[in-house]
């Protein structure tokens, strides 16, 4: 190990307020710039300078040619420092809003925030959205650098002012510490030392004061390998390797794998191909067992096992870092330590507004709004409270259709319920109903826009099988908005709901041994791919109801269509806006070419054969 201490730092805030100028002004004031970048640092500065000095310490960082073109910091740059005995590691982070998800990234790994502040600009939203991120991410350290001083002429009553912004905005936030600092990045005032054009400021010049910052990290009380791989040099031995924390984790002691409770002992610990007697902090581990039990990835094997929770229904904070929106109902993919599982959005618990600390209601979180929500997993995951472990309370979520991280979060608390609730088995059960009515139970799907056929075909449907002596069931949509779904509109997260709970009562009448018929728009990819997931694999059978647009306006059954033209504020999802088609169905149809009987036997004949 280094006995050089190290810390790492993210720098951030609005576009142009001079973080990139800022890290590169103290490579070069702490020579920590080699000669041949100092030469090619003056190349560069006369083709991308927006400085009137021959080096524009912002090039430094700016390592992309756009972020150079555009004057912009785009990616999170790494700058590595020594500074009297302390190493310092620098994150230069992003200034636009739609790089929220490069800062939650950097600063997830940082133990001291600098949120620079244009002393001519004052605070702007931009910054109350870093402040909320720092805080978010667990940084207890923060400093405020408000610089460009030398643009105001160093006016002391203008930087009180801007301290009393942020000392108002501080009162929403739990940092430990916390400083306010007068500087300027260009002009080399305060940031290695004192500045004598700044003698009102009795504090120490910016590097001397992050130093001096006793970094505060979670303390680990107890051990725990995430299980991130099992190897198998041969059929007789399987290693369990991952990143440990802590380091009781010895050879022979008794261990505990979650969230199964399997008790076992460690036979051996290797690091760096060679035995070890415990596990190194942070470092990976690979790890024998005595005994040969069921251990997969993202189970964790800890050394206390009260130290630890498993659930599967959580409280949570979240910040929404790209497109795809948060909405409750939504079946997303969340990633926590090395376990990957489906989620369900349940709730959304409300918004944040960052300018006055406020919650606000709200159905959904869209980019760069953070929010707190409930969410159910598919399986029992191990976990702790982020305050706890950053490692095992935290997590990302992902968009299942596009993969996209769409939040990054961590978890508050394990909801009442979470753990209380057991799936029970029965002696009578879905193939023992299914073979007491003589048919295979199955859920068709009928999906289209309004006015494409889908309630005729599907009555249709329904009146054949029911002549061949089929027990069936048709869930149409408009008839369950008349009762289960009487509370929902017609808003994304309304239809989403919408959507998951008809999927629901389907499986539950498939498990029951019927054969159901579905007729809803369901309009989005997304909730047809979660129906679908709930019904083993040939229950589902997907029909897609694809009667061209212009043929549905002409019939337009239930005036929906007159309706829109005349009402410019009506969601026209699923009157041909915004539908988004099915890539691969197990049927497509056209009601304008072919004749009802024939759609039917047709469908028939696949779906059942």
């Amino acid at each position: 190990m280094n006995s050089v201490s190290q810390i790492k730092v993210i720098t951030c805030g609005s576009v142009d307020d001079g973080k990139s100028t800022l890290v590169g002004r103290i490579l070069s004031e702490t020579n920590n710039i080699l000669t041949d970048q100092e030469a090619k640092l003056k190349v560069i500065s006369k083709r991308y300078g927006t400085t009137k000095d021959p080096l524009d310490y912002a090039l430094l960082m700016d390592g992309l040619q756009d972020e150079r073109e555009q004057g912009i910091t785009i990616d999170v740059a790494y700058k590595y420092i020594n500074y009297k005995n302390k190493r310092l590691v620098f994150c230069d982070s992003p200034g636009h809003s739609q790089y929220t998800k490069n800062v939650v990234t950097a600063a997830s790994n940082c133990n001291i925030g600098i949120i620079l502040i244009d002393a001519a600009k004052g605070v702007l939203e931009q910054t109350k959205r870093h402040v909320a991120i720092l805080d978010f991410v667990g940084i207890r350290s923060v400093i405020f650098a408000i610089n460009k001083i030398d643009t105001i002429r160093y006016n002391k009553s203008k930087y009180l002012q801007i301290k009393k912004n942020v000392d108002q905005i501080l009162k929403n936030y739990s940092f430990k510490t916390k400083f306010i600092i007068p500087i300027s990045a260009l002009k080399n005032e305060n940031i290695t030392k004192k500045s004598n054009k700044l003698q009102w400021y009795k504090g120490k010049n910016l590097l001397d004061l992050l130093i001096s910052i006793k970094v505060l990290e979670n303390k680990i009380k107890e051990s725990f390998l995430p299980i991130q791989h099992v190897h198998r040099p041969n059929r007789m031995i399987r290693h369990y390797m991952g990143t440990a924390t802590g380091q009781n984790l010895k050879k022979g002691k008794a261990v505990y794998v979650l969230p199964s409770n399997q008790k076992t002992k460690i036979k051996n610990i290797f690091y760096n191909n060679k035995k070890q007697k415990q596990t190194l902090h942070n470092y990976p581990a690979s790890i024998e067992t005595t005994t040969e039990i069921d251990i997969v990835r993202g189970d964790v094997i800890v050394s206390n096992i009260n130290s630890f929770d498993v659930g599967n229904c959580f409280n949570a904070s979240v910040v929404v870092t790209s497109n795809d929106s948060l909405i409750a109902g939504r079946q997303y993919l969340a990633r926590i330590h090395n376990k990957e599982t489906k989620i369900t959005i349940t709730k959304i618990r409300k918004k944040i507004d960052i300018n006055s600390g406020k919650a606000l209601e709200s159905s959904e979180l869209l980019i760069n709004d953070i929010g707190e929500i409930e969410f159910d997993t598919n399986e029992k995951i191990v976990f702790t409270k982020f305050d706890h472990s950053k490692q095992l309370g935290s997590f990302v979520i992902i968009d299942l259709e596009n993969n996209n991280v769409v939040s990054a979060g961590k978890i508050n608390f394990a909801l009442r319920r979470s753990g209380n609730i057991f799936q029970n088995q029965f002696e009578i059960n879905k193939t023992s109903r299914a073979k007491f009515l003589k048919q295979s139970p199955k859920c068709i799907w009928f999906t289209g826009i309004s006015g494409s056929g889908k309630t005729t075909i599907a009555s249709a449907l329904e009146k054949s099988l029911f002549k061949q002596n089929k027990l069936t069931y048709f869930l149409d949509a408009d008839n369950l908005r008349a009762g289960i779904n009487k509370d929902l509109g017609f808003a994304q997260q309304d239809r989403v709901e919408n959507i998951r709970r008809i999927a629901e009562i389907a499986k539950l009448m498939v498990d029951a041994g019927l054969i159901v018929i579905v007729a809803a728009i369901s309009p989005y990819v997304r909730e047809r791919q979660f129906a679908k997931s709930l019904f083993d694999k040939k229950e589902f059978f997907e029909v897609f109801v694809n009667t061209p647009l212009k043929v549905c306006l002409k019939r337009d059954p239930k005036g929906l269509y007159k309706k829109a033209k005349k009402d410019k504020n009506m969601n026209k999802t699923g009157l041909g806006a915004n539908y988004e088609k099915p890539r691969n169905p197990n049927l497509e149809i056209d009601t304008s070419k072919q004749k009802t009987d024939e759609i039917v036997k047709n469908l028939i004949k696949k779906a059942f054969s």
